[in-house]
């Protein structure tokens, strides 16, 4: 079973196998912005290219120019789901070109005290008070580069990344002091409910804030 045993994902993984082997993955593709290559979507996530096979649904991380290994391995469960939801729900829209907080997305309300408690509250503890190392905030903006991340400008610290190649989305951090505790958003393209539901546009923040914090 490896990677699909985990109970919390087996349903989930299994639904959206099964939709995707109904589905045709050559439109699937072309409304996602992915392309086809030896018979599998490649799909970018955080700039790192993951084979989907058809029908089977199967996701593999490909290999980088940084690895040491030239041999593909499977995608985490997670990220089987995201991007097998992403090639299904995908709709062939751009980017809106604006940002949005969590709670502005469709049904964003529902869950914003979740996903403010189990992602933003992750990366705001990489600048959480007034002796927050220069170290740490170094290591953060490594790792955002290291994800495809292009400053922004805003915020202490802020990043935008293309998490799927339509869906681009941004982190800011404000560096905490004396009085105030750090702070830190995960925004998401106006447009980004083209590309998946609201859940699963939670799982994407939620692991970027893990990967930027390294938690």
């Amino acid at each position: 079973m490896g990677i699909y045993a985990n109970p919390r994902f087996q349903k989930a993984v299994e639904l959206a196998q099964a939709a995707w082997a109904d589905a045709d993955p050559v439109s699937c593709a072309a409304q996602a912005g992915c392309y086809l290559a030896g018979g599998r979507v490649v799909v970018p996530f955080f700039g790192r290219p993951h084979a989907v096979g058809h029908p089977s649904g199967v996701v593999t991380v490909l290999p980088s120019a940084d690895d040491h290994e030239d041999a593909e391995k499977p995608a985490h469960v997670s990220i089987v789901i995201l991007l097998l939801h992403y090639l299904l729900n995908a709709d062939g829209t751009p980017p809106a070109g604006r940002w949005l907080a969590f709670r502005g997305l469709p049904d964003g309300m529902f869950y914003a005290d979740a996903f403010a408690a189990k992602a933003e509250a992750v990366l705001a503890r990489c600048v959480a008070d007034g002796g927050t190392s220069a170290q740490r905030v170094e290591a953060l903006q490594r790792e955002a580069l290291g994800l495809g991340g292009r400053a922004l400008g805003l915020a202490d610290v802020s990043f935008s990344f293309e998490a799927l190649p339509l869906l681009p989305v941004a982190a800011l951090l404000w560096f905490g002091d004396t009085e105030f505790a750090g702070e830190a958003r995960v925004l998401f393209d106006a447009g980004a409910h083209h590309c998946l539901p609201t859940e699963d546009l939670a799982g994407v923040g939620d692991w970027l804030a893990h990967r930027l914090a390294r938690e």
